[in-house]
């Protein structure tokens, strides 16, 4: 078995050219922190890769990578420092960059600095269509806010309910929607079989919310070309697509998708949602971040929901719950590499690479205490789907099993000092673990792996630890080997 791509050195020297620029970029801004941004670029490039341990090399990206991360924390700090939450309106406050942020009281601050970079993280559409970019405060609270306006724009009633299909598998989108549910809107979970229910159901729906990759044990990836085909031929066309692109973006085609949703009768309102702390903010994890893009089609299907009229009413909701993004997030993620398009693709190519090659890895490792291992490559008829990270499941899927599985994993990444974490999410340049389990009352569990954006060492011996506990015949055997007859689930 090879590495990811080229050789362990190849990787540790790439990680390290990476992390160089990105400190020169910043000390470029010119700010308070010019000098320290000077240091830190120096003292990375002073990493010497010619150490013969490979681990060791390692650690030290992991801890420039930490203390990058500070650097940035630090300019949110300084902007919660100098100024309160309803601030003086006569003293200006600039971000690290030199442009103006907005005053204003926090809980509705204009962020517009902050939208203008998002939206230049992409082309401006064409064909006919426009867009609007709206941030939040986090992915969640962009998804609520979404489905709450459009709610309020299209009035339902308890006569002529909103309704509402969600092709995606996400357990926190799915109790938001029954959380939302009621008289006046009415949700309907579609499997991931049957999307051509979302076309040509009993009852047509008014919004259609889809994940380009569910958030399941399959990892099921979305047929673009059938939900596209159908949508233009079947008996009902729904007037609003919400997509969450969260697992998906920047891979996720949009100007292609837009363009074949324009038909004859016109074309969909699309809303797409991320969160933005995933995969725009090179695995830093430096503040949560809600992105929504709106786009409006000339000929719109509903021309009462113009593209203007849901944009200043997702912000005014935005500005009601407090769900905009703070000025200390606003500040801290001002770099020239977080939020741009350029250094999102390099770090989100890394990271689906790396993901796709351990899946590829994984796969014919099915004989023993894993049952299957989930990654949108090894899916026929995927196409070029891609994802962050992969699911492994267990043959004896118990939460018991599983947390003897976290105990083993741990022990071998403790025994062989691999970086490592055990740790929730995605998107980070060090590869993680997680354990996660959607509802406890059914006693099951997801171990998730997400590979990092680095690869090198730890990665590949990861990979032989997963491979290894594969191996065993059953879990039973695994436990007697690792000595872990007590360890349950808590």
């Amino acid at each position: 078995m090879g590495t990811v791509s080229g050789t362990v050195s190849e990787a540790l020297a790439l990680e390290r050219d990476l992390l160089s620029e990105m400190a020169v970029l910043a000390a470029g801004q010119g700010g308070d922190d010019r000098t320290q941004w000077t240091s830190h670029a120096k003292s990375v490039t002073q990493i010497d890769l010619d150490d013969h341990d490979d681990l060791s090399i390692e650690r030290h990206l992991v801890e420039a990578t930490a203390r990058m991360r500070k650097l940035l924390l630090r300019r949110g700090h300084r902007m919660d420092e100098g100024f309160d939450r309803s601030p003086d309106l006569t003293k200006p406050r600039m971000l690290p960059g030199g442009q103006r942020l907005h005053l204003g009281y926090e809980r509705s601050l204009p962020v517009d600095a902050l939208e203008q970079k998002l939206a230049s993280q992409s082309r401006e559409p064409s064909g006919g269509w426009r867009r609007r970019t709206v941030a939040f405060s986090s992915g969640m609270a962009a998804i609520a806010n979404v489905l709450q306006s459009l709610t309020y724009m299209l009035k339902p009633s308890e006569e002529k309910p909103i309704r509402v299909d969600f092709w995606g598998d996400y357990f926190e989108t799915g109790a938001l929607l029954e959380y939302l549910s009621g008289t006046t809107m009415q949700t309907r979970k579609i499997a991931p079989h049957d999307l051509a229910a979302v076309w040509s159901g009993p009852e047509p729906s008014d919004v259609v919310l889809i994940e380009p990759i569910r958030y399941n044990w399959s990892l099921d990836a979305l047929d673009v070309s059938r939900l596209v085909n159908g949508w233009r031929r079947g008996p009902v066309r729904t007037p609003i697509i919400v997509v969450d692109t969260t697992l998906a973006s920047p891979a996720w085609p949009t100007s292609a998708f837009l363009d074949a949703l324009v038909s004859p009768s016109g074309a969909p309102l699309v809303v797409e949602v991320r969160s933005g702390l995933k995969l725009d903010q090179q695995g830093l994890e430096v503040s949560n971040l809600g992105v929504v893009d709106i786009f409006q089609h000339d000929r719109a299907m509903n021309s009462a929901l113009t593209l203007e009229h849901v944009e200043e009413t997702i912000k005014a909701a935005r500005g009601i719950t407090g769900a905009c993004p703070s000025a200390a997030s606003a500040a801290a993620l001002d770099a020239p590499f977080l939020l741009d398009d350029q250094w999102t693709r390099i770090h989100s190519g890394l990271l689906f690479r790396n993901n796709a090659w351990l899946a590829e890895n994984l796969a014919d490792a099915t004989h023993g205490v894993f049952q299957s291992f989930a990654h949108p490559s090894l899916s026929e008829g995927s196409g070029r789907a891609n994802a962050p990270f992969i699911v492994c499941e267990l043959r004896e899927n118990t939460l018991d099993n599983h947390a003897v599985l976290q105990a083993v994993v741990q022990e071998e990444i403790e025994r062989r000092r691999l970086n490592v974490v055990y740790g929730n999410s995605f998107g980070f340049r060090t590869t993680r673990f997680d354990l996660i389990v959607p509802r406890k009352s059914e006693g099951n569990a997801l171990f998730k792996v997400a590979a990092g954006a680095r690869g090198g060492p730890s990665l590949d011996q990861f990979c032989d630890v997963l491979r290894e506990i594969a191996s065993y015949s059953s879990m039973a055997k695994l436990r007697e080997k690792y000595k872990m007859d007590a360890v349950k689930w808590k």
